[in-house]
Order: C-alpha cells, then structure tokens, then sequence
C-alpha cells in the first residue's frame, strides 16, 4: 500500500513540474532576449522535520527549494526568475497521512540605487504562478489539486563582498496571496501577505555569484 501511494504521489510531481519547467523556461528565454550587462545566479534551500511522542508518533517534513538566475540591465535596473518549489509530508508508524507539493515560478523586477562603492539598495516586485496536488491518505486516499499566485512588494540592500559574490537581504513589505485548493480558495492580503514566495519568511538573505559581465 505504501509503495503505491509513493508511487502516485511520484507521477503527481513529475506532472506539475513539467509544466513548471515549460512556463520557467519561456521566461527564462524572454529575459535572455533583453539581457545587457551581467548575469547571476543564487537561490535557496531549506529542510526541516519535526517529530512528536503523540500515539503512533507523528513526523512532518517541510521543504523549499529555489534556485536563482537574474540579469543587470544596466546600474538601475535588474529581474530574476526563481523556480520555487516546496512539499510537506506527514506520517506515522502506520504510514503516510499526508503529502503536499508546489511549484511556482516567481519572475522579480528591482530598481536599484547606489549607496557606497559596495552597498546598493533596492525597491521590487516579485510575481509569482504555481501549481500543485494535496493527498491525504485517510480515512480513504484523496487527491486534490492546488493553484497559487502571489505577489509582493519588497525592499533590501545587496553588498559586494568581492567581484562576484554579493550577499543581499530582502525584506517582504506588502503583499497578496491566494491558493485554491478543490473548490475551496484561500486569500491574504496585507503586511507580509505571502512573505518571500519562495522562503515564506519576512526577512529573506542570500548568497550571489556574478558568471557573467
């Protein structure tokens, strides 16, 4: 039973990434086709997996991948594309209860200002699409498909630690966000609306390399 739920849930994600992949890549081509400058690249990893001494000790695992490419136009202004993608699973010593997965390509655009010879700081806005299917394996096997979008306005400041590498903190300020799951939709709106999309925090850092100037 469990190898076939694992199964299902495989052929699932392979779906939805796909389709991720073919919407990241367009973009991906389109911002290529203005780009001026320099490009960069970075992004995010987390894990986390929480356990508990309840009946049949329960065990969740969180997990958020987003890896980073972006392009200078010029001094000004810049845009990135981030394929976020995020899961959580919940089981016990009887097996799976729950799994749930999300893709979502988020497109970004900056505008910068100069604040040092190594300190910049920037306004952006950061859009995002995503897709994905929730299964809950009791009392009886259910799958439901999910769809994301989400859009933040946000803030931060980059600084140049050598020629290529910048570390940048990015602070969400305000934002919109809304997941339909089956026929049920789910909004919010405000401070942190949707955090950082990909992260879902309110502070955001990353590590930067410049493989092209």
């Amino acid at each position: 039973m469990d190898s076939s739920r694992s199964n299902t849930f495989k052929k699932q994600n392979l779906r939805i990434m796909k389709k991720a992949f073919i919407i990241s890549g367009l973009l991906l081509f389109s911002l290529a086709s203005f780009a001026q400058k320099s490009w960069y690249v970075g992004g995010i990893a987390g894990y986390n997996q929480s356990k508990s001494d309840a009946t049949d000790n329960p065990t969740m695992i969180n997990w958020s991948f987003g890896p980073e490419i972006g392009v200078f136009f010029n001094e000004n202004w810049s845009a990135g594309l981030v394929l976020g993608a995020s899961g959580q699973s919940t089981k016990d010593d009887e097996g799976d209860i729950s799994k749930k997965s999300n893709f979502a390509p988020n497109f970004y655009g900056r505008r910068w200002w100069s604040a040092g010879e190594r300190l910049g700081i920037f306004a952006g806005l950061d859009v995002s699409f995503g897709s994905g299917s929730t299964t809950n394996y009791l009392p009886t096997e259910n799958t439901v498909d999910n769809s994301t979008f989400g859009m933040n306005v946000n803030a931060g400041v980059a600084y140049a630690l050598a020629q290529r590498w910048t570390l940048l903190m990015k602070f969400a300020a305000l934002g919109y966000s809304s997941e339909k799951s089956g026929d049920e939709t789910t909004t919010n709106f405000g401070l942190v609306g949707d955090g950082n999309i990909t992260s879902d925090q309110f502070i955001f850092v990353g590590l930067y390399w410049t493989f092209c100037q």
